[in-house]
């Protein structure tokens, strides 16, 4: 089977179809605000639908079709034309806001098939139609620069969460602290804009936010890939519309939703092996459709991933394994959702998701007891480190037309159990802070310390938005209100047997910390096109904030409140040749609070203040050569303020007082002969901008890079990407992809490095230990689609008109099995010689396939 996959594979990448398109005038519209992956024409002009807000309607049968595809920056015309191209299909506009995919030519000519014969008096043809909300055509209105990942994009790249998105996404970085248990501390990065281990970047699964907990990232919980219309990457600040903690931008997740009219559904299925590691395995399925049509509606999927590990757990004494590939990980979720058409204006949609991550033990290694280029990972910890992260999220939706617009409400409750155990050895009260003992490590097992950190987080959430009707009006707004109440308790234990810096005497010591938050917010955003080329966007976030915490032991309380602005403020121009130049000007914020008590160094809760980032933005989008090609530019400048530091004994957090991360973004496409090339390139430099000194000694200078070290961005990111599809006939197709991501080295000055404690770590900028390397990471990929069918008509016989394509495809990760040393990190500072790391996973070579029916 896979010899044949390959066969055809090599003959697609000698054969190219030449694009056949028609269409007619489209009406003034914004440009496509980003790329349209090549994929299923259906997939094609659903997303073409989300992104531009019309509503886009085709006839059944076409789904197995192919589009090429269209860049951002394109007139819905141009994007249409683009998108058809070779389909056989044409279009035509009926209003300002409606497109009609029509017939130019019949389906077997587009496939290359024989003419059947006539049948007569067959009833009318149904159609497909697909909407978005208005509120989305708000959030992701030009001018913006954003990156959207469908579905099938996500597959074709390989995509399984926010790690890959941030490894193929120029300008975004998805990073964890390698010494902090099983990789949960994490940071998600936009533009280089990052705290100490505060989160600058929003996440948000059906528009419901999954905050950070507490200041930091811990086991940030994040959606699955699986049975998701999209996910869309915001760069920027998103304060405006989107609230708080979005200073970098934001990421939203979007489910697949109920159908009242049409069946549609997915059955997935992935194998792959690891050098030197275990294998990986996935299953999931999803469906959706009418239990009363026209009137109710579901969606429910399934979903489990195995990820093998390859990193061993070894005795550091004696080198023996003690668990082989222990870095394991199993992830699993469940959604439900209705959706009811009480009348043709008012549709009530409630939904239940239910998501659950188990890590095994670390996925990090011992630098002294391994060997990354001889593929040789061990981790000498004694002490297993699992982690469990599971959360639910449920919430009913209300969207409804009134008079004046498209009312929009949503409530909802999240509620997350985190648990972790770190092996708190090295840095727990072993040598003291200045080690004085002058141990890298301890001698026997019984000098083991352990960490039990519990997470517990709920939110209640209410928005209501109001956003203008369509019509052929100048202006479109949009309006709002929302509330959150949030409950976090972080919880930690201590425990040792024997402390040689306390005559070794045992260890027992436990602390909690908890926090109540509130957010209300009132927020409106305006758009009004003040001649035939300029457009002028406004908008303004008022919300008020306030905090409670406590902690147990040593109790301590701490509170505040406050009230914060976000004002945003577009300008764009297009020209006559629908080239389009725009400046944008916006602030995100992120409120203040508290960091819980710290279990590494006893400490007591401490409290941060707000900070804030203005972030400027100049783009162009240009079409070039008749739209074969295109050029999307953005220049940004981002100034942060986070306002006065925070200094304990043990460490600094919340790194004080101004920065700027300041860059460019360009995306290039054009035609390489049969191939479609992608080029994506960002530039990063953000550091800071004053030297601070706090309690006699200097906490940061001017000119260190932004960020704790191993949580920084590139200063260059370079992503390219070469595709041929091709139609082979009887409803088949394939596909040949090769992508490249490129990360470059960040060589600070970082604040880690000024030699004083408490945050030099000693040796770490020695030459040969340096911090993260640049990294490059080549992916391969070869794809069957066909008419399932065409392949297994016993088994479709009975659903031929619904059955839309089989995918099935062979990948190769990490092709050059590159193994680089990744987020080299000790614990804590100036203990040991000790560091921790991480690298790629090793070459991974699957099959896996998709049946869309």
């Amino acid at each position: 089977m896979l010899s044949r996959i390959l066969r055809v594979c090599v003959v697609a990448a000698l054969f190219c179809a030449r694009p056949v398109h028609a269409g007619v005038p489209a009406p003034a519209s914004p440009r496509l605000s980003a790329d349209v992956p090549a994929q299923s024409l259906a997939a094609a002009l659903t997303l073409f639908g989300e992104t531009t807000g019309f509503s886009v309607s085709w006839p059944p049968g076409t789904d197995d079709l192919h589009s090429p595809g269209a860049r951002s920056g394109l007139t819905p015309q141009e994007a249409l034309e683009a998108l058809l191209r070779g389909t056989g299909l044409g279009f035509e506009f009926l209003n300002e806001r409606t497109v009609k995919i029509i017939y130019t030519r019949t389906l077997s000519e587009a496939r290359g098939e024989p003419e059947p014969p006539p049948t007569p008096d067959l009833p009318p043809i149904q159609e497909v139609t697909i909407t978005t909300t208005r509120w989305d055509r708000q959030v992701t209105q030009l001018p913006i620069d954003m990156v959207v990942w469908n579905y099938d994009a996500m597959v074709a790249s390989g995509v399984k969460g926010i790690a890959d998105i941030g490894a193929l996404t120029p300008g975004v970085a998805f990073d964890f602290f390698s010494s902090v248990g099983s990789g949960v501390y994490t940071d998600i990065i936009i533009r280089g804009v990052t705290d100490r281990h505060g989160s600058a970047t929003g996440i948000f699964f059906d528009d419901i936010p999954l905050p950070a907990a507490r200041s930091n990232t811990f086991g940030r919980a994040l959606p699955p890939y699986f049975d998701l219309e999209r996910v869309e990457v915001l760069r920027g600040p998103q304060g405006t519309l989107l609230g708080a903690d979005t200073q970098g931008g934001a990421v939203r997740f979007v489910p697949n939703q109920p159908s009242v009219r049409t069946f549609s559904g997915l059955a997935h299925a992935e194998w792959a092996t690891t050098a030197r590691g275990n294998p990986s395995y996935e299953a999931g399925a999803a469906t959706g459709g009418p239990l009363v049509k026209g009137v109710l509606g579901y969606r429910f999927s399934a979903w489990y991933r195995s990820d093998g590990g390859y990193v061993d757990r070894v005795d550091p004494f004696t080198g023996a394994t003690v668990d082989a590939n222990s870095n394991r990980v199993t992830s699993e979720s469940l959604r439900g959702a209705l959706t009811y058409a009480y009348t043709s204006s008012l549709t009530i949609t409630p939904s239940i998701s239910y998501v659950s991550t188990r890590a095994h033990d670390s996925p990090s290694f011992f630098t002294y007891l391994s060997d990354p280029s001889a593929g040789d990972l061990n981790n000498g910890s004694l002490r297993a480190q699992p982690f469990s992260d599971t959360y639910y999220v449920g919430s009913i939706r209300l969207i409804g037309n009134v008079r004046v617009g498209e009312l929009d409400s949503r409530t909802s409750y999240y509620h997350r159990d985190g648990d972790l155990v770190v092996d708190d050895t090295e840095s727990v009260k072993w040598g003291g802070w200045g080690n004085p003992l002058g141990l890298a490590y301890p001698v026997t097992y019984s000098n083991a310390v352990t960490t039990y950190t519990a997470l517990r987080q709920s939110v209640f959430s209410q928005e209501v938005r109001l956003t203008s009707p369509d019509s052929d009006s100048r202006s479109s707004w949009t309006a709002g209100v929302s509330y959150y109440r949030t409950r976090d308790s972080e919880r930690y234990r201590v425990v040792a047997e024997k402390i040689p810096a306390n005559n070794n005497l045992p260890l027992d010591a436990a602390n909690s910390t908890g926090t109540v938050q509130t957010q209300f917010a009132g927020y409106g955003q305006v758009s009004h096109r003040i001649s035939e080329h300029f457009t002028l966007s406004t908008g303004l976030r008022v919300e008020h904030e306030e905090y409670d915490s406590a902690q147990v032991v040593n109790p301590i309380r701490a509170s505040a409140s406050e009230t914060l602005v976000a004002p945003k403020f577009s300008l764009d121009y297009e020209t006559g040749n629908r080239n389009l130049f725009y400046f944008l000007a916006a602030k995100g914020y992120a409120p203040a609070g508290v960091d819980a008590a710290l279990p590494t160094c006893f400490e007591n809760l401490s409290a941060y203040p707000t900070d804030t980032v203005w972030g400027y933005e100049l783009g162009a989008k240009f079409g070039l050569f008749g739209g074969r090609a295109h050029l999307d530019t953005a220049v940004f400048d981002a100034r942060w303020n986070n306002g006065p530091g925070v200094t304990t004994n043990c460490l600094v957090t919340h790194i004080p007082g101004t920065a700027v991360s300041k860059g460019f973004e360009v995306k290039p496409m054009a035609p390489l002969g049969r191939l479609e090339a992608r080029l994506e390139v960002s530039y990063i430099d953000a550091h800071y901008t004053e030297t601070v000194s706090a309690n006699g000694r200097v906490i940061v200078k001017n000119g260190d890079a932004l960020g704790t070290p191993p949580l920084v961005a590139s200063p260059w990111n370079v992503l390219t990407s070469l595709e041929q599809t091709v139609a082979l006939g009887g409803g088949v197709n394939a596909t040949i992809q090769a992508e490249d991501a490129f990360h470059s080295h960040n060589a600070g000055p970082f604040y880690t490095g000024i030699p004083q404690p408490p945050t030099f770590v000693p040796n770490f900028y020695a030459p040969k230990l340096g911090s993260d390397p640049s990294i490059n990471v080549l992916n391969l990929r070869a794809t069957i689609n066909v008419r399932a069918a065409n392949l297994l008509p016993a088994l479709c016989r009975c659903a031929t008109d619904n059955a839309e394509r089989l995918d099935v495809w062979i990948f190769l990760n990490n092709a050059l099995d590159s193994q680089p040393t990744l987020l080299k990190r000790n614990k804590g500072a100036d203990v040991s010689n000790l560091f921790y790391a991480t690298t790629f996973r090793p070459r991974t070579l699957g099959l896996a396939g998709t049946w869309r029916f």
